[in-house]
């Protein structure tokens, strides 16, 4: 379990330098902070392996590993005690999965190549799989693509041609981040972020041909704006509409396409609400402080909002995170913590507000 590169913060482990029990502990630390993981080699006759590789190209994280069968589960109990708000990019080289991301069936085989958002919940079973995984925070995605939520469970298909292009792209990452300086990250991060948007923005406009390009824009621009005035009382469609030069008749054609302008800008302040009480402060804040924060309402109003949104309530999803929290320091003494969940709750964490 040491460094792998000189260059770039690395982690990795193999099974065959592991008894299996370890092995499991360090697989289990390891993907803690995406998933709770069970049934470990169910139906197998060899006992569990996991072999993980991984690295810290600057505002992203870029890993591999291959592991025997097992089920993979992300709750809002899970969310809230990661208290990470990234979205994953998995190219599955063998093996692959069924489940449902969400509410949608997700089927994922050898050579697909699938997005999964980790502000929402997952239950998967995976045969025997070697995967590429890249952690990208969401404002990356934010800045490029309309509705992020929207690829949860979005599968690019081995026979099309965007996977495999992504494929090599990934791979030509892996094999050179050993030698990848810091200043060669920051180059490269841009680029392959632009690639993976243009890629999934086809397929996400292949899905929905009626939403014409400039309402596309439009959109993003809106929804940009949105995000950065969620905590302001003034916020409102009259005042959108009025920014924009806008009849209020047009901004509700452009949002009724994903739900509404109201129910947009409730969904995205209660986002904010999760992840602030998912945060490293989230002891010391009220919930009623939090629900004032993102202008949700009285404190049985924000309530059920939560509760409705996520299926538990804010309470729970604090206690929640106060585990998460408290967890690494109750192992410390016993074993070393791999560092992915330092990585993940450092390459960017969610905002509190502008």
């Amino acid at each position: 379990m040491t460094a792998v590169s000189s260059l770039l913060p690395s982690y990795g482990f193999s099974a065959a330098q592991m008894d299996t029990a370890t092995n499991i502990a360090a697989w289990r630390e390891a993907v803690s902070t995406f998933f709770d993981v069970d049934e470990l080699a169910f139906g197998e006759a060899e006992p569990f392996r996991a072999d993980v590789v991984s690295y810290a190209l600057g505002s992203i994280l870029l890993g591999s590993a291959r592991a025997s069968s097992q089920r993979f589960r992300r709750s809002a109990e899970t969310i809230a005690r990661s208290g990470v708000d990234h979205v994953i990019v998995q190219l599955y080289v063998r093996g692959g999965y069924t489940g449902v991301a969400g509410q949608r069936a997700i089927k994922v085989d050898a050579g697909d190549l699938c997005v999964l958002d980790l502000a929402q919940t997952l239950e998967t079973r995976a045969t025997r799989f070697e995967n590429l995984t890249m952690v990208v925070p969401r404002p990356m995605f934010d800045a490029r693509l309309l509705r992020v939520e929207d690829l949860h469970g979005l599968v690019l298909p081995h026979d099309g041609a965007m996977a495999p292009l992504l494929a090599r792209h990934f791979g030509a990452l892996l094999e050179c981040a050993p030698r990848m300086s810091f200043d060669e990250c920051h180059a490269v991060v841009d680029g392959t972020i632009a690639l993976i948007s243009a890629c999934l923005r086809g397929e996400l406009e292949r899905r929905d041909v009626d939403r014409s390009v400039t309402a596309d824009a439009s959109l993003l621009r809106i929804r940009q704006y949105i995000e950065s005035q969620l905590a302001s009382p003034e916020l409102s469609a009259d005042a959108i509409a009025l920014h924009f030069g806008l009849s209020r008749a047009s901004l509700y054609r452009l949002f009724a396409p994903i739900g509404g302008i109201a129910d947009y800008i409730r969904s995205r302040r209660l986002h904010r609400a999760f992840f602030d009480l998912a945060g490293t402060g989230s002891r010391q804040v009220r919930i009623s402080e939090v629900a004032r924060r993102w202008q949700l309402g009285t404190d049985a109003h924000f309530t059920r909002l939560f509760k409705t949104a996520y299926g538990i309530t804010p309470s729970a999803a604090r206690e929640a995170a106060i585990l998460g929290l408290q967890r690494p320091q109750a192992v410390a003494e016993a074993e070393p913590a791999s560092p992915l969940s330092r990585w993940m709750r450092g390459i960017a964490a969610p905002r509190t507000g502008e």
